[in-house]
């Protein structure tokens, strides 16, 4: 399920990247619904095992994604041991995005945290994830566990590996330092 709040956008990707989707939003498990992210979660019936929320910056219309109220939304709607992932902006520039969206995650979940990774498009091209979960095994799989998984999936990457995923939830001391 994908959950955008402007039709044009899934309109614009199909027209101008299509082989960014690479045929995704044909794929009949599609399930695209236009909504306002903040509404889908506060009355969604459905679970799932991760919820990815790509949303704006917090200022704005967007602000109400990085709430309190909109995170336990979230947690209502993921399957027992499920992850929620959030973008949350430049480190750099941004800290205070992660100091608060850790205040807020570490009430609601058991393991809480961030990952980084390189993208190019933004400002010092190098941004944070939010990753949280009640199953604290997860964050704790080997290499060789990832590595095992990775190829039973038959996935083609040109970035991503399993080194590559252990390393991104190494964080610079910078950010460990705005998560107190």
């Amino acid at each position: 399920t994908q959950v955008e709040i402007d039709q044009s956008v899934i309109d614009m990707c199909k027209q101008y990247f299509p082989n960014h989707s690479a045929g995704a939003y044909d794929d009949p498990r599609a399930n695209i619904v236009i909504a306002d992210g903040k509404d889908f979660v506060a009355n969604c019936t459905e679970t799932f095992d991760v919820i990815i929320s790509d949303s704006t910056d917090p200022i704005g219309p967007g602000e109400v994604l990085f709430t309190s109220d909109f995170y336990a939304d979230e947690k209502k709607c993921l399957n027992p041991g499920g992850i929620m992932v959030a973008q949350n902006g430049v480190p750099f520039f941004q800290g205070d995005e992660i100091t608060n969206t850790y205040t807020r995650l570490s009430k609601l979940y058991r393991e809480a945290s961030f990952y980084v990774a390189p993208v190019p498009t933004y400002t010092c091209g190098f941004m944070t994830l939010a990753w949280a979960t009640d199953d604290e095994v997860l964050r704790q799989q080997s290499v060789d566990t990832i590595a095992e998984r990775y190829e039973a999936a038959g996935f083609a990457t040109r970035y991503y590996n399993p080194e590559i995923h252990c390393a991104a939830f190494a964080l610079p001391n910078y950010i460990r330092e705005l998560m107190k």
